[in-house]
């Protein structure tokens, strides 16, 4: 993950355009044909193979797996057409009150004073409203406006991944033909002898692989988003603590009104409680 993020910053300050014409639709792509490759493996060849075709867990799977593949890509895309830009404000929002104008702070690019916890982003040309970081896997960045729905994909790209190898693990305590398929596989691909063998299992092999690296690439994720959620911080501010409002405070800063209510699905009105310009921070304790 950090040789990534590291890679990515190097071709984003060399030339950002380059990177989004380059990288967001390799992203984009590999969660489609990823979602559609599990969903496919599972539901039409190993969950058949575990469980009676005709039997009621088979159709109450396939509900769960159209529940998660909709919410996946049902928030992945609401995160890319929700902007958190702070030109998305209204006119009269992006200059601050008199009050409020030493909190916020001059961008050099965008030539313009931006609330507190904004920062511009180069791939967007903009600056965002309490910046997160800009995602890959859905083309845009992550901030005040839209941080809900990524998080609710990267929770649903970890159940989904975390089935799917359930599933392929089942299989293959189950089934002790395939078991000793897949080790034989395994050590011939070892040695570089391999040995003839289906095309069917060889896809399966690749698919169980495949599937691991994607579970763990979505551990990582939401083990970064989860301090993120729970201390009311950005991914490239995990020490600063001022706007930590406790878990329930945090919580609805991020999802809104209705909280937990946006796990159900993306489409869920649930109003933030403020625009963004304005954060709350903890009160210094007084001195006697």
């Amino acid at each position: 993950m950090c040789f990534m993020m590291i890679g990515c910053k190097y071709i984003v300050n060399a030339n950002p355009k380059r990177f989004a014409k380059i990288v967001h639709p390799s992203a984009v792509g590999l969660i489609l044909v990823g979602t559609v490759l599990f969903l496919s493996v599972e539901m039409f060849y190993m969950l058949p193979k575990i469980y009676d075709p005709d039997g009621l867990f088979l159709k109450i799977a396939w509900l769960m797996a159209l529940f998660i593949v909709y919410n996946l890509l049902g928030n992945m895309l609401a995160c890319h057409r929700k902007s958190s830009a702070v030109t998305s404000l209204p006119k009269d929002r992006q200059i601050p009150c008199p009050e409020e104008e030493h909190l916020w702070h001059f961008c050099d690019h965008c030539q313009m004073l931006v609330p507190p916890r904004s920062w511009h982003c180069k791939v967007c040309e903009c600056c965002i409203l309490r910046r997160d970081h800009h995602c890959i896997f859905t083309a845009t960045c992550v901030g005040h406006n839209n941080y809900r729905y990524f998080f609710w994909f990267t929770v649903y790209m970890h159940i989904g991944s975390l089935l799917s190898l359930a599933t392929h693990v089942n299989l293959l305590i189950i089934d002790e033909q395939i078991r000793r398929q897949y080790v034989v596989l395994h050590f011939s691909c070892i040695f570089l002898f391999l040995k003839p063998m289906s095309w069917e299992l060889i896809a399966l092999n690749i698919s169980f692989v495949i599937n691991i690296y994607a579970w763990i690439l979505s551990l990582i994720m939401l083990g970064y988003q989860i301090p993120v959620l729970y201390l009311n911080t950005t991914f490239y501010t995990p020490k600063d603590h001022r706007y930590n409002q406790g878990l329930l405070g945090n919580f609805m800063a991020s999802m809104g009104k209705r909280g937990l209510w946006t796990f159900i699905s993306p489409s869920i009105r649930s109003p933030l409680p403020h625009d963004g310009t304005q954060w709350q921070t903890k009160q210094a304790p007084t001195t006697i």
